[in-house]
């Protein structure tokens, strides 16, 4: 096992890492102590990446020897172990209160490590574990951390009376002292042109509303949006802004079959919304691509859509909005601007960008954002000059009546 483990920890080695990292594995028990040893003194941080790897997938009968790491006093060797336990939960169940103790832990990698572990495991037994910290008079860190677990294991109905009362008194003393900040967009939301709060959970089909800081109606959509929380985390609730400029917003999927933009249903969706306010826009964005697209309905008609991915299908010619942008289906650059620049030289390509742009006048591309700047509230650029009125409340849709409020802990 020596040489073999030599050879893992070897930058320089003409034998391929992974290939020594797996023999490890295989080899088992008799390479737990080692692997240990070398993620405490490894010389770079690839091996020691390299060694929690090999260390995480060891090949032993019996999970119990991994468990007095949990105590280690390198935190690396803490989290790999936890880890390890994490991908063995059946396994790992019996020692469920060994990672409930790293709630506790110094190091805040370690303590979300123990959560994710938490989460594999049989939450029957988690949860009345992390209730039994809750209800300790212990280190108010691993309280702390216990609260967390359970919204992210079990979800807020799983908060007793006492917990919901202790958020609830916090966010209330959070509104009143909020000022807004630039939300991180990716994913669909509405717009329309009111204060009416009750008057858009209505037309939204919208029940249940819990006051929330604005900061956490925007963690609860981009939560629900990119991890989910469960079969139905992306459609069971939608964060309902205060007033914002006039105009309130809503994120999230209020509306069954959402998630496939299906666009005679927004049409038909945005010209009701738009008879009963006057006017309504729904947005899309993203944070892993270039998708962007816009749609306002006005009066009952669909007045301007646009999709940055479907460009073919455009409703109207333009829209005051866009006036001055290119829209960013269009190339406005001659075939050889960038002749003789490389790609993967991003900073000659940024310069050539920015000389030719300037040299030709060509327009900044349109976004959703810079759209709904002009026609309606940019949500990327909130802050200390939005005007607020009222606040801000997480809602249930139709699917949320069924299934609750998704898991995930969310910020405050």
């Amino acid at each position: 096992m020596g040489p073999v483990l030599d050879v893992l920890c070897d930058e320089d080695s003409p034998v391929d890492w992974g290939t020594s990292a797996v023999v490890l594995r295989r080899i088992g028990l008799p390479a737990l102590e080692p692997l240990v040893e070398a993620m405490v003194s490894a010389s770079s941080s690839e091996v020691a990446r390299r060694a929690r790897w090999a260390h995480c997938g060891l090949e032993v009968d019996d999970v119990s020897v991994f468990v007095p790491y949990l105590r280690h006093s390198s935190p690396e060797v803490r989290s790999s172990t936890a880890y390890y336990l994490q991908l063995n939960a059946e396994a790992a169940t019996p020692y469920a209160a060994d990672l409930v103790a790293l709630l506790d832990d110094p190091d805040a990698g370690v303590r979300q490590r123990a959560i994710w572990a938490l989460d594999r495991l049989d939450s029957d037994l988690v949860v009345p574990l992390l209730h039994e910290v809750r209800r300790s008079r212990g280190n108010g860190r691993a309280r702390r951390q216990a609260l967390v677990a359970l919204a992210d294991i079990a979800g807020p109905a799983e908060l007793d009376a006492r917990d919901q009362l202790i958020l609830r008194r916090l966010i209330r003393a959070k509104l009143a002292t909020e000022t807004p900040e630039p939300m991180h967009l990716c994913g669909m939301w509405h717009a329309v042109p009111t204060g009416d709060q009750a008057a858009v959970l209505d037309a939204f089909d919208l029940s249940d509303p819990e006051p929330v800081t604005m900061r956490l109606g925007g963690s609860a959509w981009n939560h629900d949006h990119h991890v989910g929380g469960g079969e139905h985390g992306e459609c069971s609730r939608v964060y309902v802004t205060p007033e914002l400029d006039g105009w309130t917003l809503v994120f999230g999927q209020p509306f069954d079959g959402d998630e496939d933009l299906d666009t005679d249903r927004l049409f038909a969706r945005l010209r009701e919304l738009s008879l009963r306010f006057g006017t309504a826009h729904w947005y899309g964005a993203s944070c892993g691509d270039d998708w962007t697209a816009w749609c306002v309905a006005e009066k009952g008609e669909i007045v301007r859509y646009y999709d940055v991915f479907e460009p073919d299908d455009q409703v109207g010619t333009g829209h005051p909005a866009e006036d001055g942008y290119l829209l960013p289906h269009i190339d406005g650059f001659p075939d050889d601007a960038f002749d003789g620049v490389k790609i993967s030289d991003s900073e000659a390509f940024q310069a050539r960008y920015m000389q030719v742009k300037e040299e030709l006048g060509i327009p900044d591309e349109c976004h959703s954002t810079s759209f709904a700047a002009r026609a309606s509230v940019d949500p990327s650029a909130l802050g200390p000059r939005t005007r607020v009125r009222g606040h801000g409340v997480l809602a249930l849709t139709a699917c949320g009546r069924e299934h609750g409020h998704p898991c995930g802990a969310l910020d405050i």
